[in-house]
């Protein structure tokens, strides 16, 4: 028979009962914890640098136009309304949200409220009864031009890199906000901090796609256009 091999002698436990882990166990149980943070810390710094690189970009933004085109798929049917557009931003709270013809609506938002053109008039709506419609369009604008910092407090953000452009998911935590939004997904070009590209997922299942383009910043804009008609 060969020799028995020594078997390794069972820790003690503690005068509790309890068995006082090895330091090699405690270094293992360490790296696991780190490993485990690591990934999150690191996303939520990736997050915290973008955030913070375009608000510097756009800290000498005052005014902003751009095209865009809008596509909406509507519900279970996946019907598709495509409108074009043209947006004007004027820093720090004022936007002009126009959809060309055949579709033919002027939005505006600002401090005072929104108000809307259509074929029957101009409404307008104040601070407190345009609700949702408002606090959406409000927080639009700041994806647009503003410090997106500032949507932390109503949103979860998170984010993606993808070749030189960032991707900003946003889901909203805002009640009022969740009720009818699921998500909003942000693609912004890394270097000129300028909006691409919007996606708004509503709870109900429809979608908005916004794509815009020929942007131009800091041109002079007619201060009567801003604003919507007395």
């Amino acid at each position: 028979m060969g020799e028995a091999r020594p078997v390794a002698p069972l820790r003690s436990p503690t005068p509790g009962g309890a068995v006082t882990p090895t330091r090699r166990e405690l270094m293992f149980g360490l790296a696991l914890s780190v490993v485990g943070l690591w990934p999150r810390r690191a996303t939520a710094d990736a997050l915290d640098a973008t955030l913070e690189r375009i608000a510097k970009a756009r800290n000498e933004l005052k005014t902003l136009r751009a095209d865009f085109v809008q596509v909406r798929t509507i519900g279970l049917l996946a019907t598709k309304v495509k409108s074009k557009g043209r947006l004007t931003l004027v820093m720090p709270s004022r936007m002009r949200w126009d959809l060309l013809p055949p579709d033919d609506v002027t939005y505006w938002i600002g401090p005072k409220g929104l108000a809307m053109r259509n074929a029957e008039g101009v409404k307008r709506v104040g601070k407190g009864a345009a609700g949702r419609f408002a606090a959406v369009l409000g927080d639009l604008r700041t994806m647009l031009g503003g410090d997106l910092r500032t949507l932390k407090k109503r949103y979860q953000l998170s984010i993606e890199q993808q070749d030189d452009r960032s991707v900003i998911v946003a889901k909203p935590k805002d009640a009022t906000v969740k009720k009818h939004i699921k998500e909003l997904v942000l693609v912004a070009d890394a270097k000129k901090a300028l909006m691409e590209k919007v996606t708004i997922t509503e709870k109900n299942g429809d979608r908005s796609v916004i794509t815009f383009s020929n942007a131009k910043k800091n041109q002079p804009i007619d201060e009567r256009t801003i604003e919507p008609p007395a």
